[in-house]
């Protein structure tokens, strides 16, 4: 992510305006400082006039909106995540002869992306009760094969319950599971775990619409009672902590490093001036 924002930066020294198909990141301020340098964020490449220069954040987009760019001349900046542009590839090659399962959530722009190079023969399961439907979807083809693929922060332990209720849904179809979930997010997951399994606060940083991050949140929680969603330094403030607590903190994959570094710094004025020099001990 912070190449895509380090891009988007160099560009916009020598370009304005310039469009983003959807928000660039999941962190209010740092699009507002986005906008004010003539960044424009819009929901469909319909609304972007000809002749101008279109970001394609990391999320991806369908193969259709490509299409519609090129009609309108468009000058693309494709800052698609290159573990989702695999992902597509993939798809592509397996929708001939396999009827392609992406699990993840359905209205996230990753797997709408995603959805869109797939093809007909495609279903998504977000939750067990997709699964039986996506079943009734595949029966109507002539398909033998099942190809599983995964939105790249969706979460480890759930792709693991719904890849196994598939296969015994399906069986005995052949069914190939590919787990396409980023290492990044998975490793970012077992530690998300391992720093709440050992505080007794838990920060987790990152913007409330983010997916990753939504998944560390939820993950923490289950071994931290004391476990916080915070966007900026500002919200430490609601946040209660007691003498002999240790704070965790971990970061979603789209957070910006300035805003992590201003939580650090807040935190480590906060509490050093309590004698507590324990409590960073995690950070």
């Amino acid at each position: 992510m912070q190449i895509a924002i380090n891009k988007v930066n160099e560009v916009l020294q020598n370009q304005s305006p310039i469009y983003c198909l959807g928000e660039l990141v999941h962190n209010k301020t740092l699009l507002q400082n986005f906008e004010k340098k003539g960044m424009i964020t819009v929901h469909s490449i319909q609304e972007v006039p000809e002749n101008e220069m279109v970001i394609i954040r990391t999320h991806g987009e369908t193969p259709n909106t490509y299409q519609k760019a090129a009609q309108k001349n468009a000058q693309i900046i494709d800052l698609t995540c290159s573990n989702v542009k695999v992902i597509h590839e993939k798809v592509k090659q397996k929708k001939a002869n396999s009827f392609v399962i992406i699990i993840g959530e359905k209205n996230h722009p990753e797997v709408i992306g995603t959805l869109g190079f797939a093809g007909k023969d495609a279903s998504v399961v977000e939750n067990e009760t997709d699964i039986l439907v996506c079943y009734q979807a595949y029966k109507k083809t002539k398909l033998n094969l099942v190809y599983v693929v995964s939105q790249t922060t969706f979460s480890s332990q759930r792709f693991e319950q719904l890849a196994s209720q598939i296969r015994k849904t399906f069986h005995p179809i052949d069914i190939k599971i590919d787990k396409t979930i980023c290492h990044t997010t998975q490793n970012r997951q077992l530690e998300a775990i391992k720093l709440a399994k050992q505080s007794t606060v838990m920060l987790v940083i990152g913007g409330k619409d983010s997916s990753n991050t939504k998944k560390l949140y939820e993950l923490a929680s289950q071994y931290c009672q004391k476990t916080f969603h915070i966007q900026t330094s500002k919200e430490l403030n609601h946040i209660i902590v007691e003498e002999n607590d240790e704070i965790g903190l971990i970061t979603g994959a789209s957070t910006p490093e300035n805003i992590v570094n201003e939580i650090k710094y807040e935190l480590e004025r906060k509490y050093k001036s309590c004698g507590n020099s324990k409590k960073l001990a995690r950070l």
